[in-house]
């Protein structure tokens, strides 16, 4: 998961070779989707924005999220309500809209669990399950964290569902 940085233009028919090769000299792009370019850094996009302004063309600049880890699972009903999937199949989430939280057993829970470890792992899974409802996208790691991606506005609630299954909901992004 990176972060990622767009630049959505309209690009004039009489000169958009042009502004397509000299924007290509500029920054290497992350990859593209219609009218929007993505690249590594926020310099990267302030350089195209600036390239543009000599040609006139208006941009708009955004943050997003490269769910580029294997195993990310996006939600088919709300994905595309925050984020897009362009055409190389890469998703993106857009960060002025989503967040992602990190759900976990915390430590001193799980201690306290030792001896019924299906307690804790049961209350995980019962809160994921209601976190999931709500969930854009979700990725299990291998120390038995979950991230879950969801709308920015939402991540009070997922601490609350957290707390009434004596989990943790760990703003990440």
């Amino acid at each position: 998961m990176q972060r990622v940085y767009s630049v959505e233009m309209q690009l004039p028919e009489d000169q958009h070779a042009q502004i397509v090769r000299g924007i290509a000299d500029i920054a290497e792009l992350v990859d593209h989707d219609k009218t929007m370019l993505f690249v590594q850094t926020s310099d990267d996009a302030d350089a195209i924005t600036a390239f543009a302004a000599k040609y006139k063309v208006q941009c708009e600049c955004g943050t997003w999220l490269l769910l580029d880890e294997p195993g990310w699972r996006p939600n088919p009903l709300l994905f595309t309500d925050y984020g897009i999937v362009t055409r190389s199949d890469n998703h993106l989430l857009g960060l002025q809209l989503a967040a992602v939280v990190s759900f976990y057993v915390p430590e001193p829970a799980q201690a306290a669990a030792s001896a019924s470890t299906h307690d804790a792992a049961s209350e995980l899974t019962a809160a994921l399950e209601q976190a999931r409802e709500h969930a854009l996208a979700e990725l299990p790691s291998e120390d038995g964290r979950w991230l879950i991606a969801i709308d920015r506005h939402q991540v009070s609630l997922m601490e609350g569902i957290a707390r009434a299954y004596r989990c943790r909901a760990e703003l990440i992004l």
